[in-house]
């Protein structure tokens, strides 16, 4: 292997890489990146055998080949590099990798490339397309219900549909839920529903975090592939049924609450002071224009603020947990919501005022006194 290729690109693709690198391991070789070349580059790849990361970048070839390196020792090397061309030579079986740059030289030992574990060859079967940023927007208005339960592995991860011109994502730990739906540019081209680890959600967003355009999903191999130019990310899927989470959405209500989004989160971030030490519980109650918002710990003390509002219908008293409020409307993404509650003991809905993409579901806490 013998190429050349600019300091920035390469420091990019190796820090996108190492997003995927193991750091917990009893196999040496998760640690590393694989370094493979191309026609007209480089391709990079790291993996944890949950997901996967390949980044292509441009690089004048000299000679094919291929080679590992530390991934940890590759990313402070390139690093501090300057900006300058970067060259990267291995002798076919060697598993020294040589990497100079103006007056820097390194000689780096490498673990032989066919230890690497092998990725699926093909780009799958395509089910679909999302705008990159549609897509980050739907994984963080869903990612923070998902639960942290490993016996009930099918919960931890976001349930990704796609049907005809519609893809949901939905998570849900059991007291609460998190639905994010939007219409696509163009029709699936199959049916899907897949289970997608957070963590791969978690660091999807971060990958695409400047992507533009598109991102194409396929299955290859029974792993989700999500694809943009240059760029490919490999996920495991989790076993399991999802759970029904249509039935759980509120069908009606007996009260509606509409408010600013903003100043509900302030209030119910500093009545939640006095709350940390009780559960995280605050209660709430809305008549006509005001919605009071209390917490009471009795070895700590009282809140009590007043919130403007718009309030139809019977008024509910209902205590919630005000993390899992405040998870909600730091994401929901809109000026105002409305919260309907059907009882002081039944799940209530949270949604953006104005349109139905998006619903999140709470079921209050039971309190007592």
């Amino acid at each position: 292997m013998w190429v050349t290729c600019s300091q920035a690109s390469l420091l990019k693709g190796v820090q996108l890489a190492s997003r995927a690198v193991s750091t917990r391991t009893t196999m040496p070789i998760l640690s590393y990146i694989l370094l493979e070349t191309m026609k007209n580059g480089i391709r990079l790849t790291a993996t944890d055998l949950e997901f996967a990361v390949q980044v292509d970048i441009d690089a004048e070839v000299r000679q094919g080949g291929q080679g590992t390196l530390p991934a940890r020792i590759l990313s402070e090397i390139v690093g501090n590099l300057p900006d300058a061309t970067v060259e990267i030579k291995a002798e076919e079986d060697a598993h020294q990798v040589e990497i100079t740059c103006d007056a820097s030289n390194f000689e780096i030992l490498g673990l032989p490339a066919g230890d690497f574990p092998a990725l699926p060859k093909s780009d799958g079967n395509e089910i679909g397309a999302i705008d990159a940023d549609m897509l980050r927007t739907m994984v963080s208005q869903t990612i923070f219900a998902v639960s942290a339960d490993e016996t009930r592995p099918f919960l931890t991860g976001v349930y990704v549909t796609m049907d005809g011109p519609e893809v949901q994502f939905v998570a849900t730990d059991g007291g609460r839920l998190a639905l994010r739906k939007t219409v696509l540019a163009s029709p699936a081209k199959q049916k899907a529903g897949v289970i997608v680890p957070a963590k791969t959600m978690q660091e999807l967003m971060r990958a695409l975090g400047s992507v533009n355009g598109e991102v194409q999903l396929a299955m290859a191999d029974n792993q989700l592939l999500f694809t943009v130019p240059g760029l490919r990310i490999y996920s495991r899927l989790i076993s399991g049924q999802f759970p029904n989470y249509q039935q759980v959405i509120p069908k009606e209500f007996k009260q509606r609450i509409r408010v600013q989004t903003g100043r509900l989160l302030r209030a119910v971030r500093r009545v939640a002071i006095t709350a940390r030490d009780s559960a995280n519980v605050v209660r709430m109650a809305a008549k006509d224009k005001k919605l009071t918002i209390t917490s009471n710990t009795p070895e700590v003390g009282k809140a009590r603020e007043e919130v403007e509002v718009a309030a139809d219908g019977d008024t509910i008293e209902a205590a919630f947990n005000a993390r899992y409020l405040m998870d909600c409307l730091s994401n929901i993404d809109a000026d105002e919501l409305v919260f309907e509650l059907t009882g002081p003991l039944s799940p209530g809905a949270i949604r953006p005022a104005g349109h139905s993409d998006y619903v999140y579901v709470l079921a209050p806490v039971r309190v007592y006194g």
